[in-house]
């Protein structure tokens, strides 16, 4: 493990409390692939069951739990190295293919329909 479960169990937390339609960890520096639509960054939160079939290029899948131990969603990471670096050509390239991936099956929401 690395900092990045200690983020993504924040991030679960979080999304816990306030059952949020999208939350996402990243850099004010990455550049998202689509502008209408949020970024994956280091990580999004999605209220979606995902698995390795839907993502197979996320570095990790958290499945988030409700208090009666329902899978409410998916935390999609993207890389497991370290912290995210939105200047890191690999780890910009990682998030950018996972948005694609989200877009091509349309589980990344445009902004307008959150």
């Amino acid at each position: 493990m690395g900092p990045w479960s200690a983020v993504a169990k924040l991030l679960s937390e979080a999304v816990k409390i306030w059952r949020p339609l999208v939350a996402t960890v990243d850099t004010q520096k990455y550049v998202r692939v689509f502008p209408d639509r949020p970024a994956v960054g280091w990580m999004i939160y999605l209220p979606t069951i995902l698995t390795e079939h839907h993502v197979p290029e996320a570095h990790a899948l958290i499945g988030v739990a409700d208090e009666g131990n329902q899978q409410m969603g998916t935390i999609v990471v993207s890389v497991t190295d370290g912290a995210f670096s939105g200047t890191d050509p690999e780890h910009v390239r990682s998030a950018n293919a996972i948005e694609v991936r989200l877009v091509d099956q349309d589980l990344l929401p445009r902004y307008i329909d959150l």
